[in-house]
């Protein structure tokens, strides 16, 4: 993973913890990130939850 998907995972966080600002979604209780590397070989998915 590199600094596309490390950034897809801090855009989630704070879509978790309300603290994205202006790009709040309200409500938002999961997320799903999904990462392709390489030529398509590496594939990531990642689910949060807020707790």
């Amino acid at each position: 993973m590199g600094a596309t998907g490390v950034s897809q995972h801090v855009v989630s966080a704070m879509q978790l913890t309300g603290t994205a600002g202006d790009m709040q979604l309200p409500g938002a209780r999961r997320a799903l990130v999904q990462n392709m590397g390489g030529v398509g070989v590496a594939n990531y998915v990642s689910v949060l939850e807020a707790v």
